[in-house]
């Protein structure tokens, strides 16, 4: 939910409260005043048809019986209705207007209650505010004097009053909503001006450029110049990182390009140095100095293989450098089939254990890739050389696919597999898994080289492996679909 639309829902929930507790007040006060009014002029009413209320006792042989009548009253201009029950004869005296019917009396209500009691009563529909007050003789109660208003066009104007109140407060609160949405579009303008320009700035990543806010230092105001600080924070360390970075991969670039020279120095004289001593070896006969030329050749051995894995180690250093320091291959239009024949020549050469295969070089015929076929060798050189090292017996297969507009290489082994913790950091510099280390010769490195050659050629590769049962690399590569 954006913050636009938490707004709108907040005002017009406190708008609909508001006019909700207005209307209900309103209607309170209405119904009360009303009735109110009513109750005391009924009051008032009823005090007046006492005194024209006349009492006549009759004498009979049958016994003694009270009458109570009622003089002429103008039921008509003052709209009321009266009713008198007889308590000692039973009998009711009614009003024209009453015609045939008769207000409900309670007359537990009444003795409990010797004063007035007020009372509304339906009668074929019809509302009426009754109110009840005894009629005493000598002490007695001996009957009820009701009088009553018609109350059903007050209760229909109350009624309308309540639907009106209603209606009044949906169409104002739906326009007020639709209002508020409106407003505070305008008034959340300022904050989507700052999310853009962030956005702008994400993308770019130029972190020199700086958020304009023409409107009023308020919370908004504030809000950019506390980002524009932090930007000028950002774009100072960034800066500061930026540059330890390129003097970091200057050095180490430049460390491993000085380094060449004497390595080679160093492995091409132990190599001549090796070959003299062997010659010189084959002459000698005599056996104490035999055994200090054999001596020696081994340490000429020693250095001879610990110079090229230096050698290789700083060739694969001088690679990671020219890739961090963001050097882009030189790419070119290959014929991919002549690149992978060359590798598989290569390979077969090279003195193994296990069993080696290419399958589906056929594929390959007329296939094209952008990139340089130089680090295209290197890239699939280092998945078999990986393979065939870490594959004590069994197989290593290269096997090649195409998919659509892909081309896929697939080196599979049955060598000592991987667990899935360590498929995630097999990429990473200088990661070996525990299983071969000090076992197997390498740097950790020839990966990390071969993945950086992948994303420079629009690649990906694929990893599948279990521990004791071998591991599978898939390598596509994007075929070009030039002229």
């Amino acid at each position: 939910m954006t913050v636009r639309l938490r707004l709108t829902l907040l005002y017009s929930c406190i708008l609909t409260c508001a006019l909700l507790l207005f209307g209900i007040a309103l209607y309170v006060f209405m119904q009360f005043s009303i009735y109110n009014d009513l109750k005391k002029s009924l009051k008032a009413q009823t005090e007046l048809i006492h005194k024209n209320v006349a009492y006549q006792l009759e004498i009979s042989p049958r016994g003694s019986n009270l009458y109570i009548g009622l003089d002429d009253i103008d039921t008509v201009g003052s709209g009321i209705f009266i009713q008198i029950t007889n308590f000692t004869s039973g009998s009711k005296t009614k009003t024209e207007n009453l015609s045939k019917v008769e207000f409900p009396l309670s007359s537990k209500a009444l003795l409990s209650n010797k004063g007035g009691d007020y009372s509304t009563v339906h009668i074929h529909n019809t509302p009426f505010l009754v109110y009840s007050d005894p009629l005493i003789l000598n002490g007695s109660i001996v009957g009820v004097l009701q009088a009553a208003y018609n109350v059903g066009l007050m209760e229909r104007f109350l009624l309308s009053l309540r639907w009106i109140l209603s209606l009044l407060t949906i169409i104002v609160v739906s326009l007020a909503t639709y209002m508020g949405w409106l407003c505070s579009r305008k008034a959340l303008k300022p904050v989507y001006s700052l999310v853009n320009a962030t956005k702008r700035i994400q993308h770019s990543g130029d972190f020199g450029t700086r958020i304009l806010h023409k409107g009023p230092f308020d919370e908004i105001g504030h809000l950019s110049e506390t980002m524009n600080q932090m930007l000028e924070r950002i774009q100072t360390i960034y800066a500061e990182l930026n540059q330890s970075s390129m003097k970091q991969r200057r050095f180490v670039a430049d460390a491993s390009h000085e380094l060449r020279t004497p390595l080679t120095t160093i492995y091409g004289n132990a190599v001549l140095l090796k070959k003299v001593w062997e010659a010189l070896n084959h002459k000698l006969t005599h056996l104490p100095e035999k055994e200090e030329i054999e001596i020696s050749l081994e340490a000429l051995q020693d250095i001879t293989d610990e110079s090229e894995r230096m050698r290789r180690l700083v060739n694969d250093l001088l690679s990671l450098a020219r890739a961090d320091s963001g050097l882009q291959l030189k790419k070119e239009v290959w014929e991919l089939k002549p690149i992978i024949e060359a590798v598989v020549r290569k390979t077969e050469s090279i003195p193994k254990t296990v069993e080696w295969s290419a399958e589906n070089i056929e594929l390959l015929q007329d296939i094209r890739v952008v990139g340089d076929s130089d680090d295209l060798q290197r890239l699939l050189f280092i998945f078999i050389d990986n393979a065939l090292k870490f594959t004590p017996d069994g197989y290593v297969k290269l096997k090649v696919e195409k998919i659509d507009c892909k081309i896929g290489f697939t080196i599979q082994d049955t060598g000592i597999g991987m667990e899935g913790e360590e498929i995630a950091h097999i990429f990473d510099r200088f990661y070996r898994a525990d299983s071969s280390r000090g076992t197997t010769p390498g740097s950790g490195l020839g990966l990390s080289i071969a993945k950086w050659i992948i994303a420079e050629h629009g690649g990906n590769v694929e990893v599948k492996s279990c521990k004791g049962k071998g591991s599978t690399f898939s390598i596509w590569l994007p075929i070009y679909m030039g002229e």
